[in-house]
């Protein structure tokens, strides 16, 4: 952490040197006396540093919560786009659980003679931006590469999951396998 009192120093020097600052005189009075009831050598009290800390934390816990609510948000999305691809006759409304139940309810009825519903289905998983954990497999066994919405979002939960102790670019630079093992092996200890 740096030093206060050099802060301070340096805010006096630029507001000294700006003549044309309005309540100039006032400004550098309340710094110097601020300056003078600094201790000799104050630094960072630790108490600061563990409010930092707690707010660096936090931080940490939102962007884990975004995450996951963006993973329920892009699974239940796969979900209504499978569920749309393999039941397509089942003309959408305006409320997209309704459609799926619709679809759900057409496809326990016609399932079996639905040509292609299943391939429309699958198809659309491997498409998902949220990588499906048969994606995952299907990139540790090196028969595909994610896209480019699913690196995204493997990047993001990686580093997560790594408490962010790497950056996007060393991420990446692990390799696509790799990354998709991490977030198989968090899916499985999840489970």
């Amino acid at each position: 952490m740096s030093d206060p009192r050099a802060h301070l120093q340096t805010l006096r020097s630029r507001i000294e040197a700006a003549p044309a600052l309005p309540e100039r005189g006032d400004w550098l009075g309340l710094i110097d006396a601020a300056l003078q009831a600094l201790p000799a050598g104050a630094g960072p009290s630790p108490e600061l540093d563990r409010l930092r800390q707690d707010v660096e934390d936090a931080e940490h816990a939102r962007d884990a919560a975004n995450l996951q609510r963006m993973k329920v948000a892009g699974q239940l999305n796969t979900l209504h786009k499978s569920l749309a691809a393999a039941a397509p006759e089942v003309s959408a409304g305006k409320d997209a659980q309704s459609d799926a139940l619709r679809r759900i309810e057409h496809l326990a009825t016609h399932g079996a003679s639905a040509p292609g519903a299943a391939d429309a289905a699958r198809a659309a998983e491997m498409d998902a931006p949220m990588p499906s954990r048969a994606v995952l497999e299907a990139v540790i066994a090196g028969e595909r590469k994610f896209s480019k919405a699913q690196l995204e979002f493997t990047i993001a939960e990686a580093m997560v999951l790594t408490g962010w102790a790497q950056t996007p670019l060393e991420l990446m630079a692990e390799g696509e396998p790799w990354l998709a093992a991490l977030i198989l092996k968090n899916q499985n200890e999840a489970a």
